[in-house]
């Protein structure tokens, strides 16, 4: 009886694994214990002194052991091949799914383009829009302004005319007196010639006469009484039919700017978006005192980093940049940037900062660009009154402006920009040795967080003002070179020794924004809700040349 000599073989797996170095791991873990198996089983004579045969004789242990083997590795070697047919087909779907892939992102892309060309176009279209109606409302208004001055004027002629009238009535009566005067004497002097010249006239005839002369001048008065009426009729009849004309225009041009608005704006704003006054005056304190810190600590760091030298316009384009700067923060604030020295005491560059920051945002704190329209709706407006044309017009603006809107973030990189810039040539009229691309690098590498925080804070009062629900605040900054009055301004360095209120003591430059609430009607006017800090010309007095 022959013993046949068994074998296992590895079964393969039903999934082929992605790495390498795994499957040939459990490969020869599989090899291990199969020849484990393979020696405990194995009709051999295991003798270290003996040669190894098999049963029969033919085939030695390692012969055996050769042969597992090869049966192994030809079955690796198919595993193996089917493993790369698999790796294959995963990266033939691989490519061919990328190749989708690219060609849908080409689709997108193709698509964004048109996306964007059509953005662009509509944007085009409304800019246009808006430049139509704009240009529209300027010949509406030119339109109204010289029937305004045509009504003034023909309302001027009409009270000369008026005059006029009454002066030639007045004369007609002194002439009607005199007459009445004269038939008295004529009464008087018939009475005598009754008398004297009964003889040479019957009285019957001189009454006659004098009768026919009477009734000459009572004509002739009449007449003038007559053509003074009508020629007063007529001037007030077109002056009527003027202001009618006038009125009835007024009207259509109001339909027409009401039927441009599709819907009303009260509900725009939910309570929740809604503000106070309180609430305004609140966030001002807290940017001017934002305002004044921060300049203070870029004027000191910038003289520091920084050195001065005397700059007084010596050539075109500083004389252009003096005159530049100058209609920003005042000539006079500049005249004095060019002659003081800094180095010491950075206090006048100080106070140049604040006055552009100031002034900036006060104007980006009424700018449309940061909300998209500036309405000041009142309460009529939540009624089912007809809206006024200020309102229907500030209404239709905001329609149309809410496509030119940008969003936070760009207006709040370009008012940094803005800042920057604007602080940077302070400086180059202040002396600094620095260029101006110099100086903007390291403004912003110092303070870009800071500028960034106040452009920030003068959108968010923009916003605030606009959804105030009490109606008619507006910001506010003195201009430089005004005369000082405590009932409505502050000065932001006082010393307490002088008196401000004189006609000498003029503002320098503005350092803190103010609010103002104005009501209209015939109680209306502007009350004081925040006072405006300025600084006089006399805060240079102590300076060093």
């Amino acid at each position: 009886m022959t013993w046949n000599v068994p074998y296992w073989t590895v079964s393969s797996s039903s999934t082929a694994r992605p790495i390498l170095t795994t499957q040939t791991n459990s490969r020869n873990d599989a090899q291990a214990e199969h020849r484990t198996e393979w020696e405990e089983v194995s009709p051999v004579l295991v003798d270290c002194d003996a040669d190894v045969v098999s049963l029969d004789g033919s085939r030695t242990h390692d012969e055996m052991q050769v042969l597992h083997l090869s049966k192994l590795l030809d079955e690796a070697k198919q595993e193996n091949r089917r493993f790369e047919e698999q790796v294959q087909s995963l990266l033939n779907q691989s490519m061919t799914e990328t190749s989708s892939l690219q060609s849908k992102i080409a689709e997108l892309r193709q698509r964004n383009k048109e996306a964007l060309a059509e953005c662009e176009r509509t944007k085009k279209e409304k800019e246009d829009v808006v430049a139509a109606l704009t240009k529209k409302n300027d010949v509406i208004k030119a339109t109204l302004q010289q029937q305004n001055q045509e009504m003034r004027q023909a309302l001027e002629d009409l009270n000369r005319s008026s005059a006029q009238a009454q002066a030639e009535l007045l004369d007609a009566r002194n002439s009607l007196l005199m007459c009445r005067q004269q038939l008295t004497q004529s009464s008087a002097q018939l009475e005598s010639l009754q008398k004297e010249q009964t003889a040479r006239m019957n009285l019957t005839d001189r009454v006659a006469v004098l009768e026919a002369e009477l009734k000459a001048k009572d004509t002739e008065l009449s007449e003038m009484k007559k053509l003074s009426s009508q020629a007063k009729s007529a001037n007030v009849a077109i002056s009527r039919d003027d202001s009618t004309t006038l009125v009835q225009e007024f009207n259509n041009i109001r339909a027409l700017l009401a039927n441009c608005i599709p819907e009303r704006l009260g509900g725009m704003f939910g309570a929740s978006m809604m503000s106070s006054s309180n609430e305004v005056v609140s966030a001002l304190r807290k940017l001017n005192s934002d305002i004044h810190q921060d300049a203070t600590i870029m004027a000191e760091s910038m003289t520091e980093s920084f050195g001065f030298k005397d700059r007084r316009g010596s050539n075109d384009e500083e004389t252009t940049l003096f005159q530049q700067v100058g209609t920003t923060i005042g000539p006079s604030l500049v005249h004095f940037l060019g002659t003081k020295s800094h180095s010491e005491d950075p206090i006048l560059i100080q106070i140049a900062f604040q006055t552009y920051i100031t002034r900036y945002l006060c104007w980006l704190s009424t700018a449309w660009i940061a909300s998209g329209g500036k309405e000041r709706l009142g309460a009529a407006d939540q009624s089912n009154t007809t809206q006024t044309v200020t309102t229907a017009w500030s209404a239709l603006s905001h329609i149309l402006s809410k496509h030119l809107q940008f969003d936070d973030a760009q207006l709040c990189s370009a008012a940094a920009s803005k800042i920057v810039a604007g602080l940077a040539d302070i400086l180059l009229v202040a002396g600094c040795d620095g260029t101006r691309l110099q100086l903007c690098d390291a403004l912003k590498q110092k303070f870009s967080e800071k500028i960034s925080l106040l452009a920030k804070s003068g959108m968010r009062i923009n916003k605030l003002i606009i959804n105030s629900t009490d109606r008619g605040l507006d910001v506010v900054v003195i201009k430089p070179a005004t005369v000082f009055d405590s009932t409505c301004m502050d000065d932001g360095y006082d010393d307490g020794e002088r008196d401000k209120n004189t006609a000498n003591n003029r503002v320098l430059c503005p350092t803190d924004i103010g609010l103002l609430q104005r009501s209209k009607g015939p109680n209306g006017g502007v009350r004081i809700l925040l006072k405006p800090k300025i600084a006089l010309e006399s805060v240079v007095d102590n300076l060093d040349d």
